[in-house]
């Protein structure tokens, strides 16, 4: 089993990508291709999420 690593864009952590891997195919094919890991995805959907709810009125 080979394995990429790549850097994620917004935390800069490097991670190593195995084959099963869901990006791992672009990232082998194109190694300057943008990399965001799962924490730093989950945490931009929950607050654009947090940012589209309608204000709480006072």
């Amino acid at each position: 089993m080979s394995e990429v690593r790549a850097t994620c864009l917004m935390c800069g952590k490097s991670y190593m990508l195995g084959e099963d891997h869901k990006d791992y195919k672009k990232i082998a094919s194109n190694t300057s291709s943008t990399y965001i890991c799962d924490r730093c995805s989950h945490k931009v959907r929950y607050e654009t999420e947090e940012q589209n709810k309608p204000s709480k009125p006072m």
